[in-house]
């Protein structure tokens, strides 16, 4: 079978997404088409699609070698370029934004439990509020309201 139509692995990708990043830092990538490049470089599926990714940074090799190898680096450089630092700084912003999801939505659960078991009668009158609103929308709709 040829190369081009063999199936790529995750870590193939992650070659690839780490190669265009250091396109970046190099000046060779700007942030908007880094960000098209990373998009389809998740969705590839085989080599092929993933050597169009990097055909035009010629200095770098084509995905999938063994000598291309590359490990992502778990230390953040004391000095980064201003794109890699905005990449950065999105995807933390990102993450936190689930962190804080994902708390508030903790809490939420364990409010709902204790209130459950303290007074369950509390979630029928919740239930029958959020009916009401449910036909109060579908009455304005119908009305014409909306």
């Amino acid at each position: 079978m040829d190369r081009d139509q063999m199936r790529a692995s995750e870590s193939d990708r992650q070659i690839v997404m780490e190669r265009l990043r250091q396109a970046v830092e190099e000046g060779r990538l700007d942030v908007p088409e880094y960000q098209d490049r990373v998009d389809a470089a998740m969705q590839a599926k085989v080599y092929s699609e993933l050597d169009i990714l990097l055909a035009d940074l010629q200095q770098l090799p084509p995905p999938g070698y063994a000598e291309a190898a590359v490990e992502p680096t778990a230390v953040m450089p004391a000095s980064l370029s201003k794109a890699n630092q905005q990449l950065r700084d999105s995807a933390n912003e990102g993450s936190r934004k689930w962190k804080i999801t994902g708390v508030a939505v903790g809490i939420a659960a364990v409010v709902a439990l204790v209130l459950f078991a303290i007074a369950p009668e509390i979630f029928l009158y919740f239930a029958i509020a959020v009916l009401v609103i449910l036909v109060l929308f579908v009455v304005a709709a119908v009305a014409g309201l909306f």
